[in-house]
């Protein structure tokens, strides 16, 4: 009988000895930290503060008739202030999208660390961490 009772508390003491030790990809979650966007911030782009001129007045409401027929517009902003311009926000948007990709594969680490057991404390912590990711993925910038 004692062999008995002894056999029994050894079974249910093992997952209390399993899961003391907690797992590297979970301890790897819990200690998260979200990367540094080194991507900067959004470069400011210009819209063109000319106007068209050619083109015949219409009424606010009315379909577009004159649209590409040979309109000029004029701007105060150079060729190569623009196109440098445009060269700075394709950078930009390359980088962000390598962040934004990142955070992605870190948030499927992330879920992926509860395959192995958590306790709720731990999921916890996880899931504040993969609401930051969700915030940093959503921000426009």
């Amino acid at each position: 009988m004692k062999t008995l009772t002894l056999c029994g508390f050894l079974i249910l003491l093992m997952p209390a000895i399993s899961f003391a030790e907690t797992h590297s990809k979970v301890q790897a979650a819990l200690d998260y930290a979200l990367p540094v966007n080194t991507c900067g911030t959004k470069p400011k782009s210009f819209e063109s503060s000319g106007e068209a001129i050619g083109k015949p007045v219409q009424e606010s409401g009315g379909v577009t008739y004159f649209e590409g027929s040979g309109a000029d517009e004029m701007s105060d902003v150079d060729s190569y202030t623009r196109k440098r311009q445009e060269r700075k926000m394709a950078r930009w948007k390359s980088c962000t999208k390598e962040y934004k990709s990142g955070l992605l594969e870190d948030m499927e680490e992330l879920k992926a660390s509860a395959q192995h057991g958590l306790t709720q404390p731990q999921a916890n912590i996880i899931l504040a961490n993969l609401a930051n990711i969700q915030r940093a993925y959503m921000a426009p910038e």
